[in-house]
């Protein structure tokens, strides 16, 4: 073949450029397909981790006459606090610690602190281990979802912090169960949420600090669009779904919760465009 042959089955620059600009184009259009793809099933993993929580508070529950662990109490009874607190009771009946985590989030680069609160794709935590780092709290230092602290059986005559024993629930077979939010996605480990907890405001939805505390407008912790308007959780009928934001006050989180379908205060602006359940 000669020079001549070979120049014209060569490529000329503009065509070059020409197959460039198709394949960009073409990425253009997939990518956001793609990364819509890869988050459905970061979404459907996330719920996977929340089903497998349901199995261990019914494996748990089974062993203890249908009953919750008995929660953090600061004191009364003779339970030790890594067999009361929700996340300490539950250690022997799970060993992957990922569980904890939902895949559409990222460990959080802050130092260890006892409030470090999350964000919406940032994980709680850290929080601070054991000088020697061989303690039962060590490996919960960090993870995404929160656990509802009125899913707790109080041993009688115990302090709860400053929490009404009559709203605890104790029960895995208590009635309305499958309205009952127990294991949840979150920038917080755990939670006693009230009826009378408001939205995030604007300013804290969009900088992602939140003014409340884990007994204080913790529903705040909740209300973040991790996953297609919304955040995955686990029942305590052991059914893990999709929750959108505005069905957070419509559920019994405690046993007296007054079910909302508007919160007090109202929809914040960042709020408007979610549906309405």
């Amino acid at each position: 073949m000669n020079s001549r042959a070979k120049r014209q089955n060569a490529f000329t620059l503009i065509e070059l450029l020409v197959v460039i600009a198709i394949i960009a184009l073409l990425l253009s259009i997939t990518m956001p397909a793609l990364n819509k793809a890869k988050e459905k099933v970061r979404e459907i993993i996330c719920r996977s981790n929340l089903k497998q929580w349901a199995y261990v508070f019914s494996l748990y529950a089974a062993d203890n006459q249908d009953s919750f662990p008995q929660g953090d109490t600061t004191q009364g009874g003779d339970v030790k606090a890594e067999d009361a607190w929700l996340l300490g009771a539950t250690l022997p009946y799970y060993k992957n610690e990922n569980l904890r985590m939902c895949p559409s989030t990222r460990i959080s680069q802050l130092s260890p602190g006892p409030t470090n609160h999350g964000e919406t794709f940032v994980d709680w935590g850290p929080f601070p281990t054991s000088s020697n780092k061989n303690q039962w709290y060590d490996s919960l230092a960090t993870g995404s979802y929160a656990f509802n602290e009125w899913c707790c059986d109080v041993p009688e005559g115990a302090i709860w912090w400053d929490l009404p024993h009559q709203n605890a629930i104790r029960k895995i077979t208590t009635e309305g169960a499958s309205t009952i939010p127990h294991v949840l996605a979150s920038v917080f480990v755990d939670t006693a949420v009230e009826d009378t907890d408001v939205t995030p405001s604007n300013q804290e939805h969009y900088t992602e600090t939140y003014n409340a505390s884990w007994h204080q407008n913790a529903m705040k912790f909740y209300c973040i669009d991790r996953h297609n308007g919304g955040i995955n959780g686990a029942f305590v009928d052991m059914s893990a779904r999709h929750v959108g934001l505005k069905q957070l006050w419509l559920f019994k989180w405690h046993e007296n919760f007054i079910k909302r379908s508007v919160p007090l205060g109202g929809w914040p602006d960042w709020m408007r465009k979610y549906k309405e359940y």
